[in-house]
């Protein structure tokens, strides 16, 4: 459960940059990791697909902490030479 939830939680961060007018974050949604945590809740009774699909939602969700990063690196450099070039 716990591993659909913070899968879950990750669209705050393109939610976020979307607020922001950066709408092509929405193009980095946790969608995979989203996906395994509700196909674990429907392997309840079978313990070894439950555990696999757990590490699954877990590898997606840091494999999306790392892309979002990288993500928001590019813009915030962006961003700031705007800044330094408009004063």
């Amino acid at each position: 459960m716990a591993a659909l939830v913070v899968a879950v939680l990750t669209v705050a961060g393109p939610a976020l940059m979307v607020y922001l007018d950066f709408w092509f974050f929405l193009l980095v949604v946790n969608v995979p990791g989203i996906g395994f945590g509700i196909a674990t809740l429907r392997k309840l009774p079978d313990p070894v697909e439950v555990e696999r699909y757990i590490r699954y939602t877990w590898a997606c969700t840091f494999a999306y902490a790392i892309l979002f990063v990288l993500f928001t690196i590019p813009v915030v450099v962006l961003f700031m030479m705007m800044l330094l070039l408009t004063s």
